[in-house]
């Protein structure tokens, strides 16, 4: 919360799928379920100093 980066990317809480945000920082985990072969992804597109879009994608 003090220094409020555009993005943290987490990952090690595997079927915890989600997003949110802290302040000005987007947080987000994909949520990959390894077990049953699932590889979930955290797309973004970055413009400057912010995030224009993102997606979770899967495959």
């Amino acid at each position: 919360m003090k220094y409020q980066p555009m993005i943290g990317l987490h990952g090690h809480i595997h079927e915890s799928r989600g997003i949110v945000k802290l302040g000005r920082t987007l947080c987000a985990n994909p949520g990959s379920e390894y077990g049953e072969g699932i590889l979930r992804s955290f797309i973004s597109d970055l413009e400057g100093d912010r995030i224009k879009s993102y997606l979770l994608a899967s495959g």
